[in-house]
């Protein structure tokens, strides 16, 4: 059993990250949180119907919990009467682990501090990394992040997994994407199975531990004191963006794993799950990659993983030196070349 306190000062520094970061989201965005947040608190399925009778009374609630905490601080954690920083996830972990919890903690898109606490579904050890699959959460804000990762740590959250690709499921329903998954090998049937459902789960696991380790290898203060200064939305969402490319097309990153495996599902997968902003920059080489996949050609794939590592790791590496040279302001200017286009 979990210590009443623990759980308590971790649920109260939820509520005061959400009450201080909740206006940061998009009205849609924050709505489908909510919802999210709602079934993962009732232990509900993706595709489980709710309705409005039962959410809406209970985000009148959250609302009234945050308005009252719209200027509180974060709070020390407290088990066993004893008192621990919200970040200090080793500590913490050292006391709970044994009982079958796992807690997580970090800063996340607009450094908003996320903290969960969920049940180990298993742990492994990876190439020196501490990995944690966590399945229930028993406790957790309303960001959602598929992995999450501090210094040699991994977190993946099967649940935000699970629901993320339930999501992409309804997206893939139109014909050019259904011909790719078939192509693929990801399902074989329109409507697929409880299994397949699994699979498609179980891959996009990897893909997350990839790049959560590639990620934290190239992790250093200069770029995470950058990222601090971000007060403007768009030019976070693009720095983190071209330090995901880096990772996921360097040598532990997700496309490197694939080409070594041969494993045309978890690539296949990895192009799918793309963000806006990656099909955005990165379309033609996805689409060299897919008719590279249709044939097979692992020789042609790692030839443009290979281009594309360095290029993103080129750009990133001019965005630390303009940092130290010219200061924020003039990351924005590069950073927005980089956007549109501009300088490869």
């Amino acid at each position: 059993m979990l210590n009443p306190d623990f759980l308590k000062t971790v649920s109260f520094n939820c509520d005061v990250s959400d009450a201080n970061y909740w206006g940061y989201f998009s009205i849609c965005t924050l709505l489908l949180r909510l919802r999210e947040l709602f079934k993962i608190e009732r232990g509900l399925e993706p595709w489980d119907r709710i309705s409005n009778d039962e959410i809406l009374p209970w985000i009148e609630r959250k609302e009234a919990v945050w308005k009252k905490l719209e200027n509180a601080s974060l709070i020390p954690v407290q088990i066993n009467g004893k008192f621990y920083s919200p970040f200090d996830i080793e500590e913490i972990n050292s006391i709970i682990v044994n009982n079958g919890f796992v807690y997580g903690a970090g800063f996340a898109l607009f450094m908003k501090p996320s903290f969960f606490i969920g049940l180990i579904h298993r742990f492994e050890k990876v190439e020196g990394y501490d990995v944690y699959f966590i399945e229930k959460e028993i406790v957790r804000d309303i960001f959602s992040s598929p992995g999450m990762s501090v210094g040699h740590t991994v977190f993946i959250r099967l649940t935000d997994i699970k629901y993320r690709l339930w999501e992409n499921l309804q997206s893939w329903r139109g014909k050019n994407s259904h011909e790719f998954l078939l192509k693929s090998g990801i399902f074989h049937e329109y409507q697929i199975s409880s299994k397949e459902f699994q699979k498609i789960i179980d891959t996009y696991s990897k893909i997350v531990l990839y790049h959560e380790i590639a990620e934290q290898e190239l992790n250093s203060s200069c770029w995470n004191e950058m990222i601090k200064k971000c007060d403007n939305s768009k030019t976070e969402h693009i720095l983190r963006g071209i330090l995901d490319f880096v990772a996921d097309f360097s040598e532990k990153g997700p496309v490197h794993k694939a080409s070594l495996e041969r494993n045309k599902e978890l690539l296949s997968l990895y192009i799918l799950t793309q963000g806006a902003y990656q099909k955005k920059i990165l379309n033609n080489v996805f689409l060299q990659i897919q008719q590279a996949l249709i044939s097979e050609d692992w020789q042609k794939i790692e030839e443009i993983r290979n281009i594309e590592f360095n290029r993103w790791k080129n750009n990133h590496k001019q965005i630390l030196e303009i940092f130290k040279l010219q200061g924020f302001d003039g990351v924005k200017t590069l950073t927005d070349k980089i956007f549109e286009g501009g300088i490869n």
